[in-house]
């Protein structure tokens, strides 16, 4: 049993590795330009995450969700068809409700370099994404508070830090919060990190393919000129299309594969019920 002071030390260093860790992603890694240095940075995340989980009294990547648990990949391809399928619903609407015209399409050999890029880079950000937000967090509270509150907190933390990307603002908080419920709860689902990254992943991918990998109208495999003015409904799109992913998703939970050897203790603050939910 952890007493008072023991558990202050213990979630001032657990916040401090967080902290450490997010501005290591979003800082150093994200605003390098040079990819060598970038590749490099990405290598050198895992023995920096290695020392914080022992810092913060957790031996392994395991105990995060980075578990090769038997049919992973499942997760993996299950939660990236998701992920991408949604994202192309909402492109594909907002395109018939004019919130975009496409205006060209880039020659073939710039279409392979872009989705090339596209498709390996949005995997490494959005893993790394997935590790800091939803593994860390778990992993460090998971016998700590109960299951539920957990995932409230990782679902405000990950709206709270996509101002990084996005600045901080009310439409983009809320878009957020739509979305973090399906990252959150395939991971709060299977217990590990493939199913969240995948889905993360494969919308992604589908964001890329319009909007390159800095969201330019120019940027993807697509040329295209946004409408100046959307509707009210083309930007509720951005919010119902999440939702609509999160239900579809809980309906499918029964197909996620959940990692068993993560499954709670008897002592353990998730309660019976959780597990089946």
């Amino acid at each position: 049993m952890i007493d008072l002071k023991q558990r202050k030390y213990y979630f001032f260093f657990t916040i401090l590795g967080f902290i450490l860790l997010d501005i290591y992603l979003n800082v150093f890694i994200a605003k390098t330009n040079n990819i060598v240095t970038q590749l490099l940075l990405v290598i050198l995340f895992f023995p920096l995450l290695k020392i914080i989980l022992k810092a913060t009294k957790l031996n392994s990547f395991k105990s995060i969700g980075i578990a090769f648990h038997p049919k992973w990949k499942r997760n993996l391809i299950i939660g990236f068809s998701i992920g991408f399928t949604f994202w192309l619903i909402k492109y594909a609407l907002v395109y018939i409700l004019n919130g975009f015209e496409i205006v060209g399409v880039k020659s073939l050999s710039e279409s392979l370099i872009t989705f090339f890029f596209v498709f390996f880079a949005f995997f490494i950000g959005s893993f790394l994404n997935d590790i800091i937000i939803r593994g860390y967090i778990f992993g460090h509270l998971k016998d700590k508070i109960n299951g539920k509150w957990i995932f409230i907190i990782s679902i405000l933390i990950y709206a709270l830090d996509d101002s990084w990307n996005e600045g901080f603002s009310l439409s983009n908080t809320l878009y957020s919060i739509a979305l973090g419920l399906s990252l959150t709860y395939s991971f709060y689902r299977t217990r590990s990190i493939w199913a969240d990254t995948g889905i993360h992943w494969g919308l992604n991918v589908c964001y890329g393919i319009f909007n390159g990998m800095l969201g330019s109208s120019n940027g993807g495999i697509f040329i295209i000129t946004d409408n100046a003015n959307p509707s009210f409904i083309i930007d509720s799109i951005s919010y119902i299309i999440p939702l609509l992913m999160f239900l579809f998703l809980y309906l499918l939970r029964g197909r996620l594969i959940i990692n068993k050897d993560d499954y709670p203790k008897g002592n353990s603050t998730i309660s019976i019920s959780e597990k089946a939910i």
